[in-house]
């Protein structure tokens, strides 16, 4: 991975965390991510986040034939931040496509950007800020209401009103991907339920098409897929054709780019 030069953003926000974010003109170059080679700029964490709000039935209904995850948002956390599937704009898998880059700012602080941050979250830039969300297990959140060897705890719902929790079963175990449905749903009990529930699970450590919800196990309404697309995002240089496309765009189907 090549350094390029400071970007002249990093002047004006010294000492603030950053991110990569895929590069806008006359933005400098410091990383290209490994699958979909999109090209990656440091900025500051965004603090233009967009607001978002949805309602979800919490009486969920288990739908007669599985729904695909829509791009955008696909359920919401107790952070009050976004999860998205598994994959990116670019239909590659996010958590697969990560890298980082090291350097000095200009205080003389080593810092390290990443694609994706440790809580598995970057954002998604849109026409009315920045879409702040997940594609995998929030780690920062499942570390304020799990232990490192007990059960995974409520972290939130999907659109479809099931709840979403992370990778540990009742007893703390590791729950593998083996163990999950094609949703990356499994029924059984947990903490808030003693009797077995159908929930999702966000494994831990995966970076594969797993690492989120793939599939809807209960009904959604097409209002609320509708207005949680709004959250997708559009990267720079992507095409007219291929952000009308990004809707109907399905986990594991090329977009057609």
């Amino acid at each position: 991975m090549a350094r390029g030069k400071k970007h002249s953003r990093e002047q004006a926000v010294n000492l603030i965390r950053r991110v990569e974010a895929p590069a806008a003109n006359g933005q400098t170059v410091v990383a290209t991510t490994p699958v979909s080679k999109l090209a990656l700029a440091v900025i500051a964490y965004p603090t233009n986040l967009q607001p978002s709000s949805t309602t979800i039935d919490i009486c969920p209904t288990a739908a007669s034939t599985t729904t695909a995850t829509n791009m955008g948002a696909i359920g919401f956390l107790i952070s009050g931040i976004a999860l998205f599937n598994s994959y990116e704009a670019t239909n590659t898998v996010a958590l697969a496509d990560n890298v980082t880059y090291t350097f000095t700012d200009s205080s003389g602080v080593m810092q390290t950007a990443s694609f994706i941050d440790s809580c598995n979250s970057h954002g998604a830039s849109t026409s009315s800020g920045t879409a702040w969300h997940y594609h995998g297990v929030p780690n920062c959140v499942t570390s304020l209401v799990d232990t490192s060897t007990g059960p995974s705890h409520l972290i939130g719902f999907a659109l479809d009103g099931y709840p979403i929790y992370g990778g540990r079963d009742l007893n703390g175990n590791v729950i593998s991907v083996s163990q999950l449905d094609a949703c990356n749903g499994i029924t059984s009990a947990t903490p808030e339920f003693s009797t077995p529930t159908y929930h999702y699970v966000l494994p831990i450590g995966v970076t594969t098409s797993q690492s989120s919800i793939s599939c809807f196990h209960g009904t959604v309404s097409a209002t609320v897929m509708a207005a949680a697309r709004k959250l997708a995002c559009r990267m720079p240089g992507m095409t007219t054709a291929m952000a009308a496309a990004m809707p109907a765009m399905k986990p594991g189907v090329p977009a057609g780019m």
